[in-house]
Parts: structure tokens; C-alpha cells; sequence
């Protein structure tokens, strides 16, 4: 019996009531692995419903990449990524997206959504129009002690409507319906580059999970062009995601001309 897309977006919803903590191993496959997966990082995806200073219920989503656990990559290619963000459900679009990134240097960037003047702004260590615009009061839990955080620029893009990170895309994705063959379509910034995502059904199977077991999943198939920009942005992503109620995600793949790169699901809690 097929849940309806009301059904499921409250069930999906009631899930997250209690915060939601997904663990993933990544790795590599290719000629620098001898052709073997290559344990790479250790992944974190994070949600749970905030509320905001007027009392606005959105979801943030937040995922850890991290080099520390495997002492290979570690000694030669230590990384730390953070990247999270804020979704509004009543609206429908992203409020916030977050980039933190280092490896022999730090990158650091907080875009937000001025909903009332319609546009994105950066923000960053050090602004280059420093005073002109205040970070918001309801990003600040976002910096640490001491941090602070300047007006930088704004996204060349603007605002538009149903905008999306890529974070909060997959959440989206999760509420959806899932049937052979329907295509979804969503714009997706970074807080620079504007991508027109679209993320088509695949197919229904079933998958073998890191401990051996199989779980029925839906097989999607995410892809992107960068508005202005010919070609393809990315090589298709794959993406599976659990046939229940949840719509966990189990596994991601891309596929490089160095290799194959997964990201499987290893606990839930």
C-alpha cells in the first residue's frame, strides 16, 4: 500500500520530533586503492526542529566529514568539513547555509536569507563592507566564543522562490513521493553559485548494508547544471533512500574518473 505525500510528510516530521544522529564510513575505490575500498572519513548528519527568536519551527541539519579515525588519509590529508543549514518548511525554501572547511587552511562562510529584502547575504571573518549589514541574532549560536562574523557581500544570485541548499534539498527529498520514473526539480545555492538540481526516481531494490543485512530502498539519481555555466556541474549523484517511513538515507555514490566514492550508512541513533 503506497503512503500518501500528506502521510508521509507528517510522519517524517514526527520522526524528527526527537533529534535524528545518521553515521556514515566513507570511502574510496579506484587505482590508488589497489582497486579495494579505502576507508576516507567518517561522516555525521544531524537534524532536529529549532525555533527561532519568533518563535518559527525550522529544521536544521548539520553534517560532520572527518579525517580523524583513519590514520592514513589523517597523516598524509587531514580535513574537517562542517556544513549546516536551515530550512523553514512553511515557506518552503532555505533560511540559512553554513561552510566550514580545513585543511591546510581554514574557509569559513555563513550565507542567510534577508526574507524581506529578498536577497542572500555572505558573511565572514572580514567583511569588505564592514557595519552595513549585522549578522543575524538567530545565526549567532552558529560562531564560537569570541567569534565574529562581518557582512561580506551579496549572492549575485538573489533570493528566489523554493531556493535550496543541498542539505535541506535532501530533507525535502525525504517527504516525498517516491514512484518509478517522477522527476523533482529544485534550485540549490551554495551561497555563491546557483545550481538547477533535478532529482529523478530510478528504480526500487534492494541494497546490502555494512552488516550484511538488505533493505528495500528507492535509487535517485541527482543532477545539476550551475545557472550561466554550460555542461554539467557534477557527475550524477546516486542517492538510496530507506523504503519506510523515515526515508533514511543508506547510501551515496559518485562515480570520478579517479575512482568510485561511497558513503554508506553505518548506525542510526
Amino acid at each position: 500500500m503506497r503512503i500518501p505525500e500528506a502521510a508521509m510528510r507528517v510522519l517524517w516530521v514526527l520522526s524528527l520530533a526527537r533529534a535524528e544522529s545518521l553515521h556514515y564510513e566513507a570511502s574510496y575505490k579506484g587505482p590508488f586503492s589497489a582497486g579495494k575500498h579505502l576507508p576516507i572519513a567518517a561522516v555525521q548528519l544531524d537534524s532536529e526542529y529549532k525555533a527561532l527568536p519568533s518563535g518559527e519551527k525550522v529544521l536544521q541539519t548539520t553534517m560532520h566529514v572527518t579525517s580523524k579515525p583513519y590514520d592514513f588519509v589523517e597523516e598524509h590529508f587531514p580535513f574537517r568539513v562542517r556544513y549546516r543549514s536551515l530550512y523553514a518548511p512553511g515557506r518552503k525554501h532555505m533560511l540559512a547555509v553554513e561552510k566550514y572547511e580545513k585543511t591546510s587552511r581554514i574557509k569559513h562562510e555563513i550565507s542567510w536569507v534577508d526574507v524581506e529584502q529578498h536577497q542572500l547575504l555572505r558573511f565572514r571573518h572580514k567583511g569588505k563592507s564592514v557595519g552595513q549589514r549585522l549578522f543575524p541574532v538567530s545565526l549567532q549560536n552558529w560562531l564560537e566564543p569570541g567569534e565574529r562574523f562581518e557582512f561580506h557581500k551579496y549572492s549575485r544570485h538573489g533570493f528566489r522562490k523554493g531556493l535550496q541548499d543541498w542539505l535541506s534539498m535532501l530533507q525535502v527529498v525525504r517527504t516525498l513521493s517516491m514512484e518509478t520514473g517522477r522527476v523533482y526539480r529544485f534550485p540549490v545555492t551554495d551561497g555563491k553559485h546557483l545550481y538547477h538540481y533535478t532529482v529523478k526516481v530510478q528504480k526500487q531494490h534492494s541494497i546490502e548494508m555494512m552488516d550484511g543485512s538488505r533493505r528495500k530502498a528507492w535509487k535517485l539519481r541527482f543532477d545539476a547544471v550551475e545557472e550561466g555555466e554550460p555542461g554539467p556541474a557534477h557527475r550524477p549523484l546516486y542517492v538510496w533512500l530507506a523504503d519506510d517511513a523515515q526515508r533514511t538515507p543508506l547510501l551515496f555514490e559518485n562515480r570520478h574518473p579517479l575512482g568510485r566514492f561511497l558513503v554508506r550508512l553505518s548506525t542510526v541513533q
